[in-house]
């Protein structure tokens, strides 16, 4: 890697944002565009959304086909928008939209499917959207209504805002089959465009599966995922039929962004619980592949609103809203209709707040506006109508209705007005991504400094310190909120107000997008810079075989000759393997050998028949060579730690569901593989304490942390010493060794081969080749690459990602890998 991308990684690792570091900034609005403004290199990025932000009509032009077009800001999504838009005003970065187009409007403004049009129309679409960096995906009716109007909203919204999905409007196999073909739709439109090298960030809960599909066409690209609403906790999120596909769907990203701590932390869970993957606070490790999780809060185009506010339109409608109102307290509220928005909660705690506090009767109006939801809710907006009759009944007269209720579209003027002038702004969502309406509200209030009571339940609550934090279901606690925000005093306010309004200007969409893709280029970088384990090289692992007269295999079992199975005895020798074993065995110039953490009983029951093997069980207590009797190596060792090992286990198997006990000749294993995989962790701690305050500290014996096990054994016995053992007196006899293992106990197999390497190649090779080998070692660079390609051949081999910290010289992804090297080389042994 070069010395200018090293210092590139550097320096974007100071500016990301991660779940280690949140993210925090004490400057001027200026400053946070010097740094962020400029990317230190030429980037290109392609951003995909299911809608563009755009929509077309037809041109008065061409009244005929084929059309032209006139192109149009579509309302919605205006701070994703904004994000996306202010990268191509990045001088060192181009940025290309590509997105669902939609319907179109024909010249009496009525709305048409892009289905029938012609090849030359669908052609001046995309020439004209090109002019703005966008490109169309064209998907048809029935497609996208299944995809949109049935999956995404009827089935992945709800789950995701923490609701079940309604039992009158159950889930059709052809919308899954729809979000399917939309994301291949989309992996093809954008490969298209794609070129070595770019960025490709995918937008929202549409998209799921498309960061998967389009890993597939390009293995190599860099893919970001941001997530714009909730992530619901796994035990929610498990109920999804589709659950893994949509999360193996996500996991095909380089990097998955959120807006909250929370959301990625439910997230890490339900990849855990439901795919059984290993995961840190920052990271997923997919089947080798370390994907990155970041969360990135969302913010405004804060200038265009500040712009927006002052408009002559706007000071007028506050004018004639301030006579309509005047000297009564105004508080607003603008909401989706939908369960999540908690207007009902409002409505609810207003009525509260009025029965508790009478001196505000007639004093405050709530004014409330609401626009239609992402699905129908008859029931709702019933129940919503009789709060508000019975407020104005019970609370009202006829000069004055406390709760002004409008269900319809506001324009953006009459919506800055409302944030201008209001006393009070009250947003009681139950759950929600971000909520962007309060970082408006603040930038609205420049003036009057009025207060924000703000749902704890919204992704912006973490973020605006200023604001009043409320729970919507607590209508006592909500209207002593509102009373307090109401007799507020001015240097309170003002306090609150400008520890919001820093956090709004200094976090706004321009400054959210750039981190995002800071972040990402940084994950990239620093993967390329860290240390990674070649890949087994084939070519050179059968040449060496071939060339060589005298070999050493040597062999772990679970997760290296087999998978790792949640039950450890369905861990069973595939066929294709024993084929491989026997052949090789057959050879005399071949010594091969299995060395396991299993029992002797296991080992002789699957594997005890082949001809020529040798069996090490239990970590190097047990050897059977070849034709011979099994040989215990610890027979003069006190074992009388066994029964208070054996008792600590206990004691916390009986307090963690799922986990087992594994009583060895030699050694004690816990297993909790089946149990809750984060209480499972948080008990194999305690335990691990328990036994080094109660054990270890005492007795000759050593902890070994596996893969969802504990086991305890004799601190002299490992692998490396079996290694030892079997390479013997004279390891020059051996021109070709290998070894390959998949968890800690193996790299002591991998150092005793290193340091054996290292003490042949002293012998045979001269003062260059100890030279090479001791540069290899000595540097810190991985042996594979120098040392390694030289004769003798040794081939130490880890099961795993590349990025692995391990000893061993090369790495293979599976134990499918692991068989197949074995069977390329019983198949050039047999060919000779």
């Amino acid at each position: 890697m070069h010395k200018s991308n090293l210092d590139e990684a550097a320096d974007l690792s100071l500016k990301v944002v991660s779940l280690s570091r949140p993210s925090s900034f004490s400057g001027k609005i200026e400053d946070v565009h010097g740094k962020h403004k400029e990317f230190s290199a030429h980037v290109r990025i392609i951003a995909a959304s299911h809608f563009l932000p755009f929509s077309i009509a037809v041109s008065e032009e061409t009244p005929t086909e084929p059309f032209q077009w006139k192109v149009s800001r579509r309302s919605g999504h205006t701070a994703m928008y904004a994000g996306i838009r202010s990268l191509s005003d990045n001088p060192n970065a181009d940025c290309t939209h590509v997105g669902w187009i939609g319907n179109y409007k024909d010249l009496k403004g009525e709305e048409h499917s892009c289905d029938d049009l012609s090849h030359e129309s669908r052609t001046n679409i995309c020439k004209e959207l090109e002019k703005h960096d966008a490109v169309p995906v064209f998907v048809d009716e029935a497609t996208a209504n299944g995809h949109y109007e049935g999956y995404s909203k009827q089935i992945l919204w709800p789950l995701l805002h923490y609701m079940s999905w309604s039992d009158s409007n159950p889930m059709k196999s052809a919308w899954w089959d729809c979000y399917n073909q939309v994301s291949k739709t989309f992996a093809t439109a954008i490969s298209a465009i794609y070129k070595d090298g770019d960025i490709v960030w995918i937008h929202d809960y549409h998209l799921l599966l498309l960061p998967e599909m389009f890993r597939a066409l390009n293995p190599k690209a860099t893919i970001g995922l941001f997530l714009h609403s909730p992530f619901p906790s796994s035990e929610l999120f498990r109920s999804l039929p589709n659950r893994k596909e949509i999360l193996y769907g996500m996991l095909g990203s380089t990097s998955i962004g959120f807006q909250t701590y929370s959301y990625a932390r439910h997230f890490l869970s339900s990849c855990t619980r439901v795919l059984g993957l290993e995961s840190t606070p920052t990271g997923i490790d997919n089947m080798g592949n370390m994907v990155a999780i970041g969360v990135f809060p969302i913010g405004i185009d804060a200038r265009q609103v500040q712009e927006r506010r002052s408009l002559p339109a706007v000071q007028t409608k506050m004018k004639n809203l301030r006579e309509m109102f005047a000297n009564k307290r105004i508080i607003i509220g603008r909401d989706r209709l939908d369960e999540v928005a908690g207007i009902k909660q409002k409505l609810e705690a207003f009525e509260k707040f009025l029965e508790m506090y009478p001196e505000w009767q007639n004093n405050v109006v709530l004014i409330q506006v609401t626009q239609p939801g992402q699905t129908r809710q008859p029931k709702l907006e019933a129940k919503i109508s009789e709060l508000v009759t019975s407020i104005n009944s019970n609370y009202g007269s006829l000069e004055f209705m406390p709760v002004m209720y409008h269900h319809t579209f506001l324009n953006t003027d009459e919506y800055m007005a409302l944030l201008n002038i209001a006393d009070l702004c009250l947003i009681t969502v139950i759950r929600d991504g971000m909520n962007t309406g309060s970082l408006e509200y603040v930038v609205c209030q420049q003036d009057k400094h009025s207060p924000l009571l703000l749902s704890e339940f919204t992704g912006t609550a973490g973020s605006v310190s200023g604001a009043i934090q409320i729970n919507p279901w607590d209508y006592q606690g909500v209207a002593q909120a509102i009373d307090t925000a109401l007799r507020m005093g001015p240097d309170e306010k003002k306090v609150r107000y400008k520890e919001m309004y820093r956090h709004v200007m200094n976090h706004d969409a321009q400054y959210w997008a750039s981190t995002v893709i800071q972040d990402l280029r940084a994950t990239v970088l620093a993967g390329q810079s860290s240390s990674v384990t070649p890949k087994l090289d084939m070519a050179l692992f059968v040449k060496g075989f071939k060339a060589s007269k005298r070999r050493m295999i040597m062999l772990d079992y679970d997760g290296t000759l087999t998978p790792i199975t949640n039950i450890p005895a369905q861990a069973l020798p595939p066929a294709e393997m024993l084929e491989a074993l026997r052949a090789l065995c057959a050879d005399p110039r071949n010594f091969v050998s299995v060395i396991s953490g299993r029992d002797r009983a296991f080992l002789e029951l699957h594997l005890g028949d082949i001809e020529g093997l040798a069996l090490s069980g239990e970590h190097g207590s047990f050897i059977r060579y070849p034709g011979g009797e099994w040989i215990n190596l610890l027979a003069e060792m006190d074992m009388s730690w066994k029964d208070e090992v054996l008792s600590i286990f206990e004691f916390y198997t009986e307090r963690t569901v799922g986990a087992t006990i594994e009583a060895k000749e030699t050694s004690i294993t816990w297993h909790f593989r089946n149990a809750d995989p984060e209480y499972g962790e948080f008990q194999a701690k305690e335990c691990m304490n328990h036994l080094e305050n109660s054990v270890v500290s005492k007795r000759p014996v050593e902890i070994l942390v596996g893969k969802k096990c504990l086991e305890v054994r004799p601190i002299s016995v490992n692998k490396g010493e079996i290694v030892k053992r079997l390479m013997g007196a004279n390891p020059k006899q051996w021109d070709f060794v290998v070894c390959a293992g998949d968890d800690k106990t193996d790299e002591d197999m991998f150092r005793s081969l290193r340091t054996i390497k290292r003490s042949v190649a002293g012998n045979t090779s001269g003062e260059e080749g100890l030279n090479a080998v001791s540069t290899s070692v000595g540097m810190g660079t991985n042996w594979s690459s120098m040392s390694m390609r030289l004769p003798p051949y040794y081939f130490t081999i880890t099961v795993g990602p590349p990025d692995k910290r391990s000893a061993a010289a090369w790495h293979v992804s599976s134990s499918h890998d692991v068989v197949e090297a074995l069977m390329l080389l019983a198949a050039s042994n047999n060919a000779e």
